[in-house]
């Protein structure tokens, strides 16, 4: 976590353990704000930190105030995104209330599907996506 970007006087901390901070790297931050306010219109993005070196950063919150957080932080183009194949590495994932509408949305900003819709046992579905950076994430509705 950056723990630079976070003012302490507007977040409380949540449990320990608890998750607490996305970091999406982005080689463009205008273009990742597009993308995720577009398929998230819920996010609320703050204003541009200047004062972080050597990295931009584009703070976000959710709606409810649970603790957690992140940001969109500026990478050179020349620091490629590695390959996230699904089984590689952390995987974060957004409830929506349908993966159909919310792909759409994906799809319109610029980002495209990682593979299938897949049930979750008796809950719920998920599905992996990438932003317009190539950043893979999830996401996961419950079964109506």
């Amino acid at each position: 976590m950056s723990s630079e970007c976070t003012n302490p006087q507007q977040w409380t901390a949540p449990p320990e353990g608890s998750p607490c901070w996305i970091e999406i790297p982005s080689v463009d931050l205008e273009a990742s704000k597009k993308f995720y306010a577009s398929v998230f219109p819920a996010w609320k993005f703050n204003p541009e930190i200047k004062e972080h070196v050597p990295h931009r950063v584009l703070t976000f919150s959710f709606a409810d105030k649970v603790g957690l957080s992140g940001g969109l932080v500026e990478f050179s183009p020349e620091c490629k995104t590695a390959e996230q194949t699904n089984g590689i590495g952390d995987t974060i994932y957004y409830f929506v209330n349908s993966i159909e509408e919310a792909a759409s949305r994906i799809k319109a900003a610029g980002g495209k599907s990682a593979g299938e819709k897949t049930p979750e046992g008796e809950n719920g579905f998920y599905q992996y996506f990438k932003d317009v950076d190539g950043n893979r994430f999830g996401l996961y509705e419950l079964k109506k």
